[in-house]
C-alpha cells in the first residue's frame, strides 16, 4: 500500500501493480460503499498485458481516511488529480470507473481539462445521466425497493449518530459496521469490498449521498473526448437502470454504448474479463496531443 497525503489531512491508501517503466498507466475508480478491491480480477489481466495498474481507497472509504474537507463530487475529482499527479505525473491514461466511479472521472474531466490530452480511453460503467436516485423503475418490487432506500436516506440524514452507535456495535464482517482499519495490511492488498464503508461516518454516507443526487447532466467536455469514451451498463442494474446510462451515451454522439446482457450493477464483479478488454481497447489508440488539446480551448 502506497498512502498519499493530501492538503487536507486526509490519507489516500493506493496500490499499484504491474511494470514499473509500463508505457501505459491504467487508473481504476470504484463507487460508493466499496474498495478498490472492486478491480482485483482486473490487476492480474491488466498488468499481464504490459500496463501499470494504480487502485486507491476512495477517501473515507476502505483504509483512506476522511480528511477535513467537504465530501462532494468535486473533491474526489481533485482527490483522483493528485492520484494522477503522484503516480501517473507523465505517459497516456486509461482510466475506469464505476457507479459513483464513473461520475468522479466525469467529473475529473470537467476540472482537470490539462490531463484530457494524455486521456487514451476513458470506461465509464454504470454512469447515471444526472444525479444517483433511490428511484430504479415501475412495479411492486421496485417500490418497495425504492420505499426501503429512501427510508435508509431518511434515517442517515436525520439521526447520523444513532445509526452511528449502532454501527460500532454491529460484527465486523457486517458491510454497515462502523470499524475504520487505517492500518497498512500486510499483504499490500485492499480490504475487500464487504468493508468499504467501515471506515464512513453515517453523516459522510448521507453528504456524498445528497451531493451525488444533485448532481446535473454536463456532457459537453466528455462530448470533446470522441470516440475515446466508451460506456458500459448491466441489462439488470436497478441501482443505476441502463436508461440513465443509454440518457447519457445520446448526449455523447462519438462515444460507443454497450449494455451487456443478464449484467447488474456488479459488473466489474462478475464480468471482469469483459470490462478489462474494454479498458485495454484503446490502449494502441494514438492521439495527436496538439489537435486534441486546441479542442479544451474554453
Amino acid at each position: 500500500m502506497n498512502p498519499i497525503r493530501l492538503p487536507d489531512g486526509a490519507r489516500l491508501a493506493t496500490y499499484i501493480d504491474g511494470p514499473a517503466h509500463a508505457p501505459t498507466t491504467a487508473v481504476l475508480v470504484h463507487g460508493l460503499s466499496v474498495t478498490a478491491d472492486l478491480w482485483r480480477s482486473h490487476v492480474p489481466l491488466l498488468a499481464g498485458q504490459g500496463i501499470r495498474v494504480v487502485r486507491y481507497d476512495q477517501r473515507a472509504h476502505g483504509r483512506s481516511t476522511r480528511g477535513t474537507a467537504a465530501l462532494g463530487l468535486d473533491q474526489l475529482a481533485d482527490d483522483l488529480a493528485h492520484v494522477l499527479a503522484t503516480t501517473a505525473p507523465r505517459g497516456p491514461l486509461l482510466l475506469a470507473g464505476h457507479s459513483m466511479g464513473a461520475m468522479t472521472l466525469m467529473r475529473l474531466v470537467a476540472r482537470h481539462r490539462e490531463r484530457a490530452p494524455r486521456l487514451r480511453g476513458l470506461l465509464l460503467i454504470s454512469p447515471p445521466y444526472g444525479g444517483i436516485s433511490t428511484r430504479t423503475g415501475t412495479g411492486p418490487a421496485q417500490s418497495l425497493l425504492t420505499l426501503s432506500r429512501n427510508l435508509l436516506a431518511s434515517a442517515c440524514t436525520h439521526t447520523p449518530h444513532l445509526l452511528d452507535a449502532t454501527r460500532r456495535r454491529l460484527p465486523t464482517n457486517s458491510r454497515w459496521a462502523l470499524r475504520p482499519d487505517t492500518h497498512p495490511a500486510s499483504d499490500g492488498l485492499p480490504p475487500s469490498c464487504r468493508k468499504g464503508l467501515h471506515a464512513t461516518a453515517t453523516s459522510d454516507i448521507a453528504a456524498l449521498w445528497h451531493d451525488l443526487a444533485g448532481q446535473q447532466p454536463d456532457p459537453r467536455l466528455l462530448q470533446h473526448l470522441g470516440n475515446r469514451v466508451h460506456l458500459l451498463a448491466g441489462s439488470l442494474d436497478t441501482h443505476i437502470p441502463p436508461e440513465q446510462t443509454r440518457r447519457l451515451a445520446a448526449l455523447l454522439p462519438d462515444a460507443q454504448l454497450e449494455i451487456v446482457p443478464d449484467a447488474t450493477h456488479s459488473l466489474p464483479l462478475r464480468h471482469a474479463q469483459l470490462v478489462t478488454d474494454r479498458i485495454t481497447r484503446r490502449a494502441a489508440a494514438l492521439f495527436t496531443c496538439g489537435s486534441e488539446s486546441s479542442r479544451w480551448v474554453s
